[in-house]
């Protein structure tokens, strides 16, 4: 979740600028105080003085980077990956629910009309950057597994289990027997459990380490083999009934994040990103009081900035 939500934010201020549409003659009025027109033309003048680079620095990105999806082949299987994967950390599950949810996580900034919004604004642009950002980056086998002895406290023993929480013994008995005659666990938690963070989802809990949960569950889950179904466990909140569905207890099952961990270290930041990209197209500034605006992701890595030059001199 945190790399989506990381990049939805990252993109915001492209989307800000990239969803206005005013479409209103530059005589017309935005508002009349006390008899008086302030016109869309000094509106507009207005927020180029006090936001402008900022706004056309956002624009400038946005269409560099949909310039990119479209060279580098961005497929629509990829685009519908990373709505799901929005969708999937969002808990939702209609595309409409996810522009509400993405408006409210960025606090009205922005007002995603469609999903061809959406793709534009945001999965695009965040796709370009992934790519381009590790284009090139290889892991070998010994980086992957130097990076596990090295951090090995950092990936312990996990399960992935689901549970259906009840507060009644009887119930959870019935349950149980219910499981046990092939009844559906998801549906089961979903119409039972009064845990409704995890009911919403079948009762899954994701991945976890010991210790994480109360001790009678965690005693119990530790203790499964992948896909038992364990008795009515009592805690302080219930009757639990837990199945385990997955383990985590090696170098190969943390083989997949390592090499992601180690792609992302070794990846370009989303800046110098937009400098190769910068330095590769043709953009011409025709307004003088912005012909500055992209001199700092003009300059390689031999030319300092003017900044520099003037702290080094």
């Amino acid at each position: 979740m945190k790399k989506t939500i990381v990049a939805i934010a990252g993109l915001a201020s492209i989307a800000v600028f990239s969803a206005c549409n005013n479409e209103a003659a530059p005589e017309d009025a935005v508002v009349t105080v006390n008899g008086t027109d302030i016109t869309e033309a000094e509106f507009i003048e207005s927020l180029k003085e006090t936001a402008g680079e900022q706004n056309l620095l956002s624009l400038i990105q946005l269409q560099l980077l949909n310039d990119k999806a479209d060279e580098i082949g961005i497929t629509e299987e990829e685009i519908d990956q990373e709505i799901d994967e929005f969708k999937e950390n969002f808990g939702v599950e209609s595309d409409e629910d996810l522009l509400n949810a993405i408006t409210a996580q960025l606090q009205g900034q922005v007002d995603l009309e469609s999903k061809e919004d959406l793709v534009n604004e945001f999965v695009k642009p965040q796709l370009v950057i992934e790519k381009l950002s590790s284009e090139g980056v290889e892991v070998t086998e010994e980086e992957k597994k130097q990076l596990y002895e090295d951090q090995e406290e950092s990936y312990p023993t996990q399960v992935h289990a689901r549970h259906i929480l009840v507060e009644d013994e009887d119930e959870a008995n019935d349950i149980k027997a219910q499981l046990d005659d092939g009844a559906d666990f998801a549906e089961l938690a979903e119409e039972k459990s009064t845990d409704s963070a995890s009911a919403v989802s079948g009762g899954d809990l994701g991945f976890f380490p010991e210790g994480q949960m109360v001790p009678e569950f965690d005693e119990a889950a530790f203790s499964l083999d992948i896909d038992e179904i364990s008795e009515p466990i009592k805690s302080d909140f219930g009757y639990h009934i837990i199945q385990v569905l997955e383990r985590r207890d090696s170098y190969e099952d943390y083989a997949d994040d390592i090499e992601q961990t180690l792609i992302q270290q070794k990846s370009k930041s989303s800046a110098d990103v937009f400098s190769d990209l910068v330095k590769e197209s043709d953009i011409k500034i025709e307004d003088s009081r912005f012909e500055d605006l992209l001199t700092p992701f003009e300059q390689t890595e031999e030319e300092p900035t003017d900044e520099e030059e003037e702290a080094q001199g």
